[in-house]
């Protein structure tokens, strides 16, 4: 029987943390064939999670952004009532209620949505990745190493999402964010479909993709630019349900 071929250290989340900013290749390549390692997707779902909360707290506690989120969800009911979904009654009730509900209870059930929400992405965002290398690439890695490779990605995706509360407060739109709907800021639209995939389409998720790409060719011991077609196919897709189907907007 032959000997197994025993597994390496993992990297540390700290060179992690650095080399997927400034060398995702070796990082990645790092990763390939190592012991499980939970702390490198643990920790960053983690501050996903803190930053999801703080990111609803701030803007339920800003005025402009908070009475955006109000008209918002005021022209859904109107649309709901135009396309015959709801009575005019139930959207008279529905209103009435908006206008009167408090900014805690709203914001308290946002921050319970965002937090389950970041988790779920989270977990299904590593588990499509998985498929993907599984499928296209012929991975022997497993879910757990395509898991910390994703975590470690999602690094990128947290400092986007700083950058973009940022911008959110110093340019007072829920729909200033670092990529397409800068192009459409100040007429932009939420019930379009085209100003919502602007909205979906960002440099940091680009950039985030392209890193995720690089490491599923590692995991897969192929050169970088092969993970990169399934990598922007599966972003392809999520751009689109974004601007179709409004998650994650």
């Amino acid at each position: 029987m032959e000997d197994q071929v025993p597994l390496k250290p993992a990297p540390s989340l700290g060179r992690m943390f650095t080399d997927v900013f400034t060398s995702p290749g070796e990082a990645f390549e790092a990763l390939r064939g190592t012991v499980s390692a939970p702390m490198l997707w643990v920790v960053p779902m983690i501050v996903s999670v803190l930053l999801a909360a703080v990111f609803t707290f701030t803007i339920f506690n800003d005025a402009t952004l908070r009475s955006q989120i109000l008209q918002t969800q005021q022209q859904a009911i109107e649309k709901a009532v135009r396309e015959g979904r709801m009575t005019q009654d139930q959207a008279d009730v529905a209103s009435e209620r908006l206008e009167s509900g408090g900014t805690g209870l709203y914001m308290a059930i946002g921050m319970v949505a965002a937090v389950v929400a970041v988790a779920a992405f989270f977990f299904a965002g590593a588990l499509f990745v998985w498929l993907a290398g599984k499928v296209f690439l012929k991975t022997p890695e497993g879910y757990s190493a395509h898991l910390e490779m994703y975590g470690s990605a999602e690094w990128i995706g947290i400092l986007g999402s700083i950058v973009t509360l940022l911008m959110m407060v110093g340019l007072g739109s829920m729909y200033a964010r670092p990529g397409g709907s800068l192009l459409v800021l100040s007429t932009f639209d939420a019930s379009s479909t085209f100003h919502k995939l602007l909205a979906a389409v960002t440099i940091f998720g680009f950039w985030q993709t392209a890193v995720v790409g690089i490491g599923l060719a590692k995991l897969a011991g192929k050169s970088a630019i092969a993970g990169l077609g399934p990598a922007f196919g599966l972003w392809i897709v999520w751009v689109l349900i974004q601007a179709f189907v409004g998650i994650g907007t």
